[in-house]
């Protein structure tokens, strides 16, 4: 038996006890390096259980978003104040929500046709206030906070009509994609003639069941270099002739 001084004891024990902990069963245990790294692995989420209610709709980023319609965040951007009407082409999509995605035009009753919801009224609502009423109808019964996005992929074809003292009197196209004033209405109808009265021009547009009829000083909003009257589809135009 050897005798180790009491000072030398834990040194001993400390070159001993690591021989002895690599054989077990006769084989040598491998001993990991000091600079290895413990690895851990992270569990992958699971997919949503089948029937239960869609939380797409929240702010989660997607690590697959919805093709073929490019980015959602874009669409309707540009067109929120827009007001919807008849005859207009609206792209909906909703996010991660590919089966609800279409495309519909309004009646002329301002209501169109969509998945799940059946028909909604929003003919005469702003294209901002049109996407809140379908994402509050969603919301209620189908979907977890959808984010839903409108965008407008064909303007109705609506005209206005200019008679008298113009250079071509007619009817004209004024798509809802850009506002259209009354100096450039004029313009498209090749100008006032020689003989134009344009302190005297009259707009007739219909509301509702009534026509109302205004009177404008074109040559004003000339003078100022400001068109501040805007035509709306259905607006019929009439410049009178000058009388001196």
């Amino acid at each position: 038996m050897t005798l180790y001084p009491r000072s030398g004891l834990a040194w001993a024990m400390m070159l001993t006890i690591p021989f002895a902990l690599g054989k077990v069963w006769g084989q040598d245990m491998p001993v990991p390096p000091s600079n290895a790294q413990v690895i851990q692995k992270v569990p992958q989420r699971a997919d949503p259980v089948a029937g239960e209610k869609s939380d797409r709709g929240s702010n989660e980023p997607a690590s697959d978003g919805y093709q073929g319609q490019g980015s959602a965040s874009s669409l309707g951007a540009a067109n929120g104040d827009y007001l919807l009407k008849s005859g207009d082409i609206i792209d909906m999509v909703i996010y991660r929500e590919p089966d609800l995605s279409m495309r519909s035009k309004i009646g002329k009753d301002g209501l169109v046709q969509l998945p799940l919801l059946g028909e909604i009224k929003i003919g005469g609502l702003t294209v901002r206030n049109a996407t809140s009423l379908i994402r509050e109808k969603y919301n209620a019964d189908y979907l977890v906070n959808p984010q839903v996005y409108l965008d407008i992929s064909g303007y109705n074809a609506s005209k206005f009509t200019i008679i008298g003292q113009v250079g071509r009197p007619g009817t004209y196209d004024c798509s809802g994609s850009e506002s259209i004033g009354l100096l450039e209405a004029i313009g498209m109808a090749g100008g006032f003639t020689r003989i134009a009265d344009r302190g005297h021009v009259i707009v007739k547009r219909r509301d509702g069941d009534t026509i109302k009829t205004m009177k404008i000083n074109a040559k004003k909003l000339s003078d100022i270099g400001v068109d501040r009257f805007e035509i709306q589809p259905g607006d019929v135009i009439d410049v009178h002739e000058s009388w001196y």
